[in-house]
């Protein structure tokens, strides 16, 4: 399995100016995968066995020069797009994107602030402290397995100052309009016409009017969202020629199509791995914020309304349906990308932030050149350890899709159930792990173990065998 993940790091090699930033990305690539506990850069060192004297220059790489994560994530994406079965939809992959919001507490940490959390969960507080990222995947696999494939995480709140950007018609940027801009940029390096699918905080008219701005070189439309939009919408009927659009006449309140049962069809889709069957009516309407027609699908499951909206009028309503099904994918690699590999369990903080009393913003401008440079250095390396997690979990996510009887046959585990015929994260990290961990004898010396084994303290027991 080693092999396998050295074949397609080595893609990677071009994004590194020195060989000794390539061969630190690749040891920590690996323990991500390998380590059994979550404790930062130190659980690296601890479960590979490194000499402790490396922990200084593999905290370095994380602030190194040498290396430009957005170059990084660019390649990343064209080894998606080569290497991972895309699950299509008219000819176009599907983008996911969401936000997660990380608890931290720490002080001298840039980006952290109040955040507000809506959840129904009773695990989550109202408020915390902590990150915003946002992060946008790509949804790889096929009829039977679906993975969100990682492609890049960006802080979203609390960075407005160390990473200016312009919002719709140059107003300040925001949520809706960083994540829209993300999945745009990500959209252009897939080099398809995409769809994406996101959550109803991000159906409002900046993110549709960003999407239909973004065109290819055909003056195609890159990006057609598809999301659920907030009961309280309203959309119009279409005019005659000679009047007005936007007539109060032609307002029609989107949640009252659900007094009228008689106007829905049923129809039989798969839907989270289950034949379903469901109801629905789908109706083009104009909508004022866009001031352009939307395509609205009304959708009745069991005891569940809800309402999508999708700005390709040329998409079914069980196609948005079924594109739409595919959101919580984004959920499961979230949980998997923080609980599995503890992508998220990072402390990277530095003496020249200050302490920013409650609701007190960052002005970078008051701070000295060297400050400044500290800072947005420290912020950069939050980004590069959450990416280089999702890059390790995209690598287990390729070989669960990839080399699926291999791990099978390497898997000594005990499942209750099996969700799937693919193995899960999880399964393929512990046969990666096992095959780690086992006799030197058992397992054939590839480049990224000799780089490893270079840099350890001692023998551990297994070596000794």
């Amino acid at each position: 399995m080693v092999n396998i993940i050295q074949s397609i790091i080595l893609e990677l090699r071009p994004c590194f100016s020195r060989k000794a930033a390539f061969h630190w990305f690749i040891i920590i690539i690996l323990a991500f995968i390998i380590r059994c506990d979550h404790e930062g850069v130190t659980s690296f060192i601890r479960w590979l066995f490194i000499n402790p004297d490396s922990y200084d220059p593999m905290l370095r790489f994380f602030r190194a020069t040498s290396w430009n994560l957005e170059t990084l994530l660019g390649y990343w994406v064209k080894i998606a797009i080569d290497r991972y079965p895309l699950i299509m939809f008219n000819g176009r992959p599907l983008l996911i994107g969401d936000g997660i919001k990380i608890s931290k507490e720490a002080k001298k940490m840039p980006g952290v602030k109040s955040l507000h959390q809506d959840s129904e969960n009773s695990g989550k507080a109202k408020y915390i402290f902590g990150h915003h990222f946002g992060y946008v995947g790509l949804l790889v696999g096929g009829l039977t397995k679906a993975f969100c494939l990682p492609l890049q995480g960006q802080l979203h709140e609390g960075v407005e100052t160390i990473h200016p950007e312009k919002g719709l018609n140059g107003k300040p940027a925001t949520l809706v309009t960083r994540m829209a801009n993300l999945v745009v940029e990500k959209a252009k390096q897939t080099g398809f016409l995409c769809y994406v699918t996101l959550d109803a905080y991000f159906a409002v008219g900046p993110a549709f009017l960003i999407f239909k701005a973004a065109l290819n070189e055909k003056g195609e439309q890159l990006v057609h969202l598809i999301a659920r939009a907030k009961s309280n919408y309203v959309g119009y009927s279409k005019p005659c020629a000679n009047q007005k659009r936007f007539q109060e006449k032609d307002k029609i309140n989107l949640i009252d199509i659900f007094n009228s049962p008689e106007l829905f069809k049923e129809v039989e889709l798969t839907i989270y791995g289950e034949v379903k069957t469901i109801k629905y009516y789908f109706l083009h309407l104009l909508w004022r914020p866009t001031k352009d027609f939307i395509n609205f699908v009304w959708i009745i499951d069991g005891d569940g309304h809800y309402i999508l909206m999708c700005s390709d009028l040329k998409l079914s309503a069980p196609e948005i349906i079924t594109i739409y099904s595919y959101r919580f994918k984004i959920e499961v690699m979230f949980l998997v990308l923080k609980h599995l590999l503890g992508g998220f369990c990072y402390h990277f903080w530095t003496k020249a932030f200050p302490k920013l009393k409650r609701g007190e913003k960052l002005t970078l401008s008051s701070f000295s050149e060297s400050e400044q440079k500290k800072v947005r250095r420290t912020v950069e390396a939050i980004e590069r350890f959450v990416n280089l997690a999702g890059i390790a979990l995209g690598l287990l996510q390729y070989l669960s899709l990839t080399q699926t009887s291999l791990i099978w046959g390497s898997y000594y585990g005990w499942l209750r159930t099996c969700s799937s015929g693919f193995p899960s994260e999880r399964v393929v990290q512990s046969v990666v792990r096992a095959e780690f961990f086992s006799p030197l004898s058992k397992v054939p010396i590839c480049r990224t173990l000799q780089l490893i084994f270079q840099r350890r303290r001692g023998s551990p027991l297994y070596l000794a065998m």
